[in-house]
């Protein structure tokens, strides 16, 4: 449709807080380096999605950030599985964050679910690794129980324009916002 604004892709992390946040991006960057896998931020993928290219993110930032205070999160149990972007990864289980992405959906002014929201932490992003390594990985990686500290909201886009989310080290990660005030 002529004058229709251009759709881009747009994905939302929630990221831990200090000093957990550089703790957690040591143990990521050792078990890429270790296993042949990029080297990522730490975080909680809360929505994968297209903004209107006339959508202000930063506000649409500011205004979510607003309305949710830091919270607390318990780590479940370390899993592990073939596909590229789980292949490590910490579950987590909060109705704060099913929130988090139903406020991003409404301001994005898009109700499709085609994200299904998983809560988990990655530590590695590395498809092909034998089912063997990935169990090793996963006991020797156990969070268990720990509470992580998270505080901020990322808006994450290509880097370039035209490009696509799925490679980690072409992405723009510049936008973040604190959740409200402590």
């Amino acid at each position: 449709m002529a004058g229709s604004p251009e759709m881009l892709p747009v994905a939302f992390w929630l990221v831990p807080s200090e000093p957990r946040r550089s703790t957690l991006a040591d143990l990521i960057a050792a078990l890429a380096a270790a296993h042949r896998g990029p080297v990522f931020e730490p975080h909680v993928t809360l929505e994968v999605n297209h903004a209107r290219g006339d959508l202000s993110l930063e506000a649409l930032l500011d205004r979510v950030a607003a309305v949710f205070d830091p919270m607390t999160l318990t780590a479940g149990r370390t899993a592990h599985s073939d596909v590229h972007y789980k292949t490590l990864y910490v579950e987590l289980d909060d109705p704060r964050l099913f929130a988090l992405q139903r406020a991003l959906r409404d301001e994005l002014g898009r109700d499709d679910a085609s994200y299904e929201l998983r809560p988990h932490l990655s530590l590695l992003y590395r498809g092909g690794l034998d089912h063997d390594t990935r169990e090793r990985l996963a006991d020797a990686h156990r969070l268990d129980g720990e509470r992580i500290a998270f505080d901020s909201l990322v808006v994450v886009r290509p880097a370039k324009p035209g490009g696509d989310l799925s490679a980690i080290e072409a992405i723009d990660t510049s936008l973040r916002k604190r959740l409200a005030a402590f």
